[in-house]
């Protein structure tokens, strides 16, 4: 895909310690374009699926920053990533997968990061009335100079006691006890992070009853 505006709006800013003041101006001429190619694959003789995602963007276009000259912004963004899920007919399945976002902004001076999650979920049909869940996920910012790297384990099992009537369950979430998820994200004037607290592990006994 590609996208030219002749004409579009962009903003004069001017950027204090306190506050950031910011109006629209016409400017002429950005530019923006996009590739994105999947793949998807059986494999009969391991009875699974492969998927491969590539994706490019890039964009540029021009901004005002504290009574500057037009300033010239170039932003590239990569994605590329993996994903195996299998279609066993037994009692045990897996889906896992792993996903790479390269960034880089260019305007007087380059900024880039690299982040990267994956995820492993594991399903196990013992019978028609026992089945069990795990869900796991890791996390990687790489601009990030401490506690860049994070990781999840969430799980599920279900009895059914009477057929599509009652069903006793437990979950678990945030087994790895995770207090706290930073991530990173950069623009053409800066970069910030975000930090979220995280409820605590728990397991939840569960039952559930349909009229």
């Amino acid at each position: 895909m590609y996208n030219k505006n002749h004409d579009f709006f962009s903003s004069n800013s001017t950027l204090n310690q306190n506050f950031t003041q910011a109006e629209k101006i016409l400017i002429k001429d950005r530019e923006f374009i996009s590739i994105n190619s999947k793949l998807d694959y059986y494999f009969k003789f391991i009875s699974s699926n492969l998927k491969l995602d590539l994706g490019y963007s890039k964009s540029n276009f021009k901004n005002i920053i504290n009574d500057s000259n037009l300033r010239e912004i170039t932003s590239n963004n990569y994605n590329y990533g993996l994903e195996f899920r299998s279609g066993f007919k037994g009692v045990f399945n897996y889906h896992m997968g792993t996903k790479w976002n390269a960034t880089e902004i260019k305007t007087t001076i380059n900024n880039s990061f690299t982040n990267n999650v994956s995820f492993l979920d594991l399903s196990f049909a013992v019978n028609k009335k026992l089945d069990f869940q795990f869900q796991s996920e890791s996390y990687y910012f790489g601009n990030l100079e401490k506690d860049n790297t994070y990781y999840f384990l969430d799980f599920d099992a279900r009895y059914k006691l009477i057929k599509n009537k009652l069903t006793l369950a437990i979950t678990g979430k945030n087994l790895f006890n995770t207090e706290k998820f930073r991530n990173f994200s950069i623009s053409d004037i800066g970069t910030s992070t975000t930090e979220y607290r995280l409820l605590p592990r728990f397991v939840l006994l569960k039952l559930e009853y349909r009229f």
